[in-house]
């Protein structure tokens, strides 16, 4: 099993061929990886318009093809999530 955990108490986790997504410890998404669309990171700040929403904070997306299946983590920790995409597409790929 691993575990990515991400900005705003929101997780992803794969376990075998079940994919995850957690929001405040609880689930909100269980899906088998077959039903996933390859995933993909990239930079997405949060509160770069002027700052009027919020804190900025610099952050990358996680996302496997839907509002459902996407977290946010630090930009410094955009290489941990890199390599969880890339676990996760190979589940994919497997599958």
């Amino acid at each position: 099993m691993q575990k990515l955990e991400g900005c705003d108490d929101r997780a992803m986790v794969l376990d075998g061929n079940q994919f995850q997504v957690l929001r405040w410890g609880a689930e909100q998404l269980q899906a088998p990886v077959t039903e996933l669309s390859p995933g993909e990171v990239y930079r997405d700040d949060k509160g770069k318009t002027l700052g009027l929403f919020g804190k900025a904070e610099e952050r990358a997306r996680v996302t496997f093809g839907g509002v459902g299946t996407t977290i946010w983590v630090p930009l410094e920790r955009q290489a941990e999530a890199e390599a969880f995409v890339a676990d996760v597409n190979k589940a994919i790929e497997a599958a």
